[in-house]
């Protein structure tokens, strides 16, 4: 396994470096100017004062000093400060917050979807072609077909506008157990639901025609007992894999989510970046999403010798 990890860490840095690059070049010779950003469709009023924060950014220096002072600075830790006037902000200092708030609502996802998605899984596969497997199946393949800035207003007009069930669902209270947290929990959790009850059913479906299974039954054990003892882990491989792309997703960011609902994550930090055209924000936020799914399908790599003794990690 270290030879593994030793692997995956040199084959990272040309991965990086590449994506640093084009990031960097498409937002040096992009559209879009982050110190105009804040006046909008006007002229700036003093194009002197805009020269100087020109200079005092270094944003009138040719591409190639600015692209090495950039790599140069990421060794030390040092992602630049947001352009964006009204910040000015260390991009570190700004990734850090918003890290804090999607990672705790991509766990949370996460944690709802295993917790539902498997089970459902399980039991479409254990009554495979019966009502209740159509039912199940049928009905997690038609809530992810509503698009999230469809159901967003739906449910706000049901839930807090009629019901009065929420009292509001905008802002961040700081942590995930709020009611300000219900609704875009949900959503997060209704699009990738379908990938996880479906690959737990196909896998729990091909492993409960194993010989080992029906050697399991002959021996008299009980099909609870089969079930979590001797399919689970198996029919997990896909699974995993599954879960370790929604994970990545969550954990960098759901960006309409968090943009309606106000929520100060990193999906937010994209948006905004994006938006006012603030190149080191973007670069940040780019290289921390490409690390975070490099990290998540080491872990998921890894996860297959575990859960299935076959597969080696050479």
């Amino acid at each position: 396994m270290f030879k593994v990890l030793i692997r995956r860490l040199v084959l990272s840095i040309p991965v990086l470096l590449m994506v640093i690059t084009i990031t960097f070049t498409l937002g040096y010779f992009g559209p879009g100017d982050p110190l105009l950003f804040q006046y909008g469709e006007q002229p700036p009023p003093d194009m002197q004062a805009l020269e100087r924060a020109r200079h005092a950014y270094g944003l009138d220096r040719p591409f190639h000093e600015q692209f090495f002072s950039y790599v140069a600075g990421l060794f030390t830790g040092n992602l630049g400060r947001s352009l964006v006037v009204q910040q000015k902000r260390p991009v570190t200092e700004m990734m850090q917050k918003g890290l804090q708030v999607s990672a705790q609502l991509g766990l949370a996802a996460l944690v709802l979807m295993v917790i539902v998605g498997i089970p459902l899984g399980i039991i479409a596969a254990y009554n495979q072609n019966s009502w209740l497997d159509y039912l199940i199946v049928s009905s997690s393949a038609l809530l992810p077909t509503i698009p999230q800035f469809v159901m967003a207003p739906i449910l706000l007009i049901i839930f807090v506008l009629n019901l009065g069930w929420i009292k509001t669902s905008f802002g961040w209270d700081g942590t995930v157990f709020s009611q300000k947290a219900i609704l875009p929990l949900f959503i997060l959790v209704i699009g990738p639901l379908l990938t996880v009850v479906r690959q737990t059913r196909i896998g729990m479906v091909e492993t409960l025609t194993q010989d080992y299974i029906r050697t399991a039954r002959a021996k008299g054990l009980s099909e609870t007992r089969i079930l979590v003892r001797h399919a689970l882990k198996p029919s997990m491989v896909a699974v995993s894999t599954s879960l370790g792309f929604i994970a990545a997703g969550l954990l960098t960011g759901a960006l309409f989510v968090e943009s309606i609902f106000a929520i100060p994550g990193f999906g937010s930090l994209i948006y905004n970046g994006l938006r006012s055209s603030d190149y080191p924000l973007i670069l940040g936020t780019t290289m921390v999403s490409v690390i975070i799914l490099m990290v998540t399908n080491f872990i998921v790599d890894l996860s297959y010798a575990w859960l299935d003794p076959r597969v080696r990690t050479e």
